[in-house]
């Protein structure tokens, strides 16, 4: 059984974005969230034919909601930096 490229690929950005998503830094799991979102829409664009529209009405649609949670992340980490001055996840405080 031969392994296409792209199958390595998906498998090395899936693996590189579980690793990120699991660090302690918010940069880290935002970077670990969308390289998991990148290695899904590949995985659907390698498994659809040329002529099949809906991987790619799929893809398109992760992509847009992708950008979406990605803004949400970086804006609640840019003032979580910037109020209460955490970078590690775990020392996020509730405010009472």
């Amino acid at each position: 059984m031969i392994i296409s490229a792209i199958s390595l690929l998906v498998a090395a950005i899936f693996a590189s974005g579980i690793w990120l998503l699991f660090s302690r830094k918010w940069l880290g799991t935002i970077m670990g969230l969308l390289m998991l979102s990148h290695a899904v829409n590949l995985l659907l664009l390698n498994s659809g034919s040329e002529k099949d529209p809906l991987p790619q009405a799929l893809i398109l649609t992760a992509i847009v909601i992708g950008l979406a949670t990605q803004t949400v992340l970086l804006v609640l980490a840019y003032f979580a930096k910037r109020y209460q001055n955490v970078i590690d996840l775990n020392t996020l405080k509730e405010k009472e």
